[in-house]
């Protein structure tokens, strides 16, 4: 994939009398300039963050999301069903791409989680291999609340596989992060209830359902069980 930076080529201009500043070359030193300051914004071949709010940044993730996420869903999706002379896509190589680049993208990590076990891969890049990437990679000095989105998928993958206490692991250490999260709370809630903790479950729930969150699954799971109990009224979202 091309470097979205344009490279400044060549700046002709005429000899002029050293009395005279040549502004054509000016312009061109002063262009140089900015595409160095703004070149430091974007690490080429990755890691940088999904999140970030830089041009430069934002503009290349456009052109992952675009040339090379949504083609491999959509290839994924259909198969191989598709018209004659349609470009095919090597799915692991196109997942690889995107989280090298962004090892946080969050509709990467659901998309690799999903699609990676059916297609072929290296041994040692496998599902585990990056969500661990997305895990260690830090883009800013401290935690933020968009920084438990990962933790969230890598929990509900593991859910998925059934390994119920790592999956319990990345959702609390999601509620670490993100406290007054209703999903994060919602889907640990789930966790709970398989594992029939019920009053762990049930205390989730509340708090999922005061802070908002819509799906009745959960709370119908756990009067299935014969353990719900209703919000307090001084709890309840107006």
């Amino acid at each position: 994939m091309d470097s979205i930076f344009h490279r400044l080529t060549k700046c002709r201009y005429r000899s002029r009398p050293r009395s005279q500043p040549n502004k054509r070359l000016i312009a061109c030193f002063a262009l140089y300039a900015l595409i160095s300051v703004n070149a430091h914004a974007i690490v080429e071949g990755g890691p940088n963050d999904y999140y970030s709010t830089d041009r430069w940044t934002r503009q290349y993730l456009n052109s992952v999301n675009s040339l090379h996420l949504v083609p491999a869903e959509a290839q994924a999706t259909r198969g191989y069903a598709a018209a004659p002379g349609t470009k095919t896509y090597n799915i692991w190589e196109e997942i690889d791409f995107t989280l090298r680049w962004f090892p946080n993208h969050p509709r990467g990590l659901q998309f690799m989680s999903k699609w990676l076990p059916k297609y072929p891969h290296p041994p040692d890049k496998n599902v585990e291999y990056y969500f661990q990437k997305a895990l260690t990679y830090k883009p800013a000095p401290e935690l933020r609340p968009v920084d438990a989105t990962v933790r969230v998928l890598y929990a509900i993958y593991l859910h998925k596989q059934k390994k119920y206490q790592q999956a319990q692991e990345q959702y609390e250490s999601a509620l670490s992060i993100a406290p007054n999260n209703s999903e994060i709370h919602y889907n640990l809630g789930l966790l709970l209830a398989e594992k029939k903790d019920y009053p762990a479950a049930l205390k989730h729930a509340q708090t999922a359902y005061t802070l908002g969150f819509p799906l009745p699954g959960l709370k119908n799971k756990l009067k299935k069980a014969g353990v719900w109990k209703n919000i307090p009224k001084e709890k309840q979202q107006p």
